[in-house]
């Protein structure tokens, strides 16, 4: 079952005195933040809302302005917290698109019908994405480009790669082999 949140960011600390706190944000599109009108403080296994008063994009950092939190002390409080939104607040995804939360845990499997192993992690660089896989050699990383991954199936919980893409692209950490043989 997939969870009703996903992760916006996290708050890193107080900014200024007036109780705005500063967001690194987990999302490729951070001014959708701005159009919120609530969002929601993970504390425990607890999703509490909370008010956004004010939020603002400036460069890559993202400010927020929350209920309650009127001066630095509170903000403060705040620091480290994770901030979600609701799944059904998240800007509408295109065609082919997938939450990468979505994708965490899938089975990767080739187009011989071979079996890679389980998409552990996907790497944010401003660039390619990367993807991580746990596999029985250790970890391997692999680009995420539309020539190597061909189908994403969320419903089976399964990607399939293209077998010849992918000893072109594919690495093992800590391995002096080939990349896949």
């Amino acid at each position: 079952m997939q969870n009703p949140y996903l992760l916006a960011g996290i708050i890193v600390k107080p900014q200024g005195v007036r109780g705005e706190v500063k967001l690194r944000h987990e999302t490729d599109d951070p001014e959708h933040l701005t159009t919120l009108d609530v969002l929601y403080l993970k504390k425990g296994d607890a999703y509490e809302p909370l008010a956004l008063l004010d939020a603002r994009v400036s460069g890559n950092d993202v400010y927020l302005l929350l209920e309650g939190v009127a001066d630095r002390d509170a903000a403060e409080k705040l620091r480290g917290l994770e901030v979600y939104i609701r799944r059904d607040q998240a800007r509408p995804l295109g065609e082919g698109e997938m939450f990468i939360v979505d994708m965490i845990g899938m089975r990767a499997v080739d187009t011989t019908g071979g079996q890679i192993g389980t998409l552990t992690e996907v790497l944010q660089n401003g660039g390619t994405d990367v993807l991580v896989f746990a596999t029985p050699r250790g970890s391997m990383m692999a680009p995420f480009l539309k020539r190597l991954v061909l189908k994403l199936d969320a419903q089976a919980g399964e990607m399939v790669l293209d077998a010849q893409v992918l000893p072109e692209v594919a690495l093992y950490e800590n391995s002096d082999t080939d990349p896949v043989s």
